[in-house]
C-alpha cells in the first residue's frame, strides 16, 4: 500500500500461475505457494480446433483435447511406419493412421486407448458400485495431486423406487460410481490406482 497525502492506494499484486488477484500485503499465493509480482504478463496467444473447439496454441500440430490434427508435414505411423498418420491418440498422444484410430465423437483413440471412457476432456480410470470404494479411490488420486470428477454420486433411491443405495443396489440399477481424471493425467491415475508412484512423462508425446 503506498500512502500520497494521507490516501492509502492499494497496490495490486498477482500470482503468476493461477493469475490470482491480491490486493493486500502478502508476498506469495495462499494456493500455488508463487511469489506474487507487480504485473501479470499476457497469456499465449490461442487458436481454436476446427473440429472440437477446443483452445490450442498458434503452434500447435494437433488439437489436445481431441487428437485432430494440423501439421503440415506428414508424419508416420506409430504402428505402421509406412502409413502416414492422420490423428493423435488423446490418451497416449502418439500419432496413428486411420487404420489405427478409433474416433469416439471427436475424439481420436488408438488401439490400446480405444476402450477408455472420454467424456469433454476426462477419462474413466475407475468404476465401482461401492461408494466406500470409490470415494478410497478418489481421495487416494488426490492425495497425488491428481483432480478427479466422480459421477453417478446421487441417490439411487431417488432415481428408482424399491432400489437401496448399496453395491447391489447399483449393479442392478446398472448405475456405478465413476471416477475421470483430465486426459493428460490417465496415466498417472492408473499409476496410483495400481499401487504405484506415478513416473514423470508418462504420456508425454
Amino acid at each position: 500500500m503506498i500512502q500520497f497525502n494521507s490516501v492509502f492506494i492499494n497496490v495490486m499484486k498477482f500470482c503468476p500461475d493461477c493469475r490470482t488477484e491480491y490486493t493486500d500485503e502478502a508476498r506469495v499465493c495462499a494456493d500455488c505457494s508463487a511469489m506474487l509480482i507487480g504485473t501479470l504478463p499476457a497469456p499465449d496467444p490461442m487458436d481454436t480446433c476446427d473440429v472440437c473447439g477446443g483452445d490450442m496454441g498458434l503452434d500447435s500440430d494437433y488439437c489436445p483435447r481431441c487428437g485432430t490434427l494440423y501439421a503440415a508435414d506428414q508424419y508416420s505411423c506409430t504402428r505402421h511406419p509406412l502409413h502416414i498418420s492422420t490423428g493423435v491418440c488423446i490418451v497416449c498422444q502418439q500419432l496413428f493412421c486411420d487404420e489405427c484410430l478409433t474416433r469416439k465423437g471427436v475424439y481420436h483413440l488408438c488401439p490400446d486407448h480405444a476402450l477408455v471412457e472420454i467424456s469433454e476432456g476426462w477419462a474413466l480410470v475407475h468404476t465401482s458400485p461401492d461408494y466406500m470404494e470409490a470415494e478410497i479411490v478418489r481421495g487416494k488420486l488426490e492425495s497425488h495431486g491428481i483432480t478427479t470428477n466422480p459421477r453417478n454420486t446421487g441417490n439411487i433411491a431417488t432415481l428408482a423406487d424399491g432400489f437401496i443405495d448399496n453395491a447391489l443396489g447399483r449393479t442392478i440399477f446398472k448405475y456405478p460410481l465413476k471416477i475421470f481424471v483430465p486426459v493428460e493425467q490417465y496415466f498417472d491415475a492408473m499409476e496410483v490406482i495400481a499401487h504405484r508412484e506415478p513416473e514423470e512423462g508418462n504420456g508425454d508425446a
